[in-house]
């Protein structure tokens, strides 16, 4: 999804799929992914999505409903349509 789609107003945001191979490429499910700058919050998404724990630091917090939304919602919408994949 766009960036314009989601709502958010962060300026960097970060393809999710992109996001999603690194973790893969570095990780194994379980492992914990800190990302010290999470911004949109797409590395926490990713955890979520790849079975990792995800911890994250953000300063500004005028980003923080937009990364709890994006756990709540976009996370779980998108775990839903890899399970209907039947991969």
């Amino acid at each position: 999804m766009t960036k314009k789609k989601l709502g958010l107003q962060h300026p960097t945001v970060y393809p999710l799929q992109m996001i999603m191979r690194i973790i893969k490429m570095s990780s194994n499910p379980g492992d914990t992914i800190l990302d010290p700058f999470v911004g949109s919050g797409t590395s926490l998404v990713a955890a979520k999505l790849l079975d990792r724990n995800g911890i994250g630091f953000e300063l500004d917090g005028k980003y923080a409903k937009e990364i709890e939304m994006r756990l709540n919602q976009e996370a779980a919408y998108i775990q839903t349509s890899f399970d209907d994949l039947d991969v």
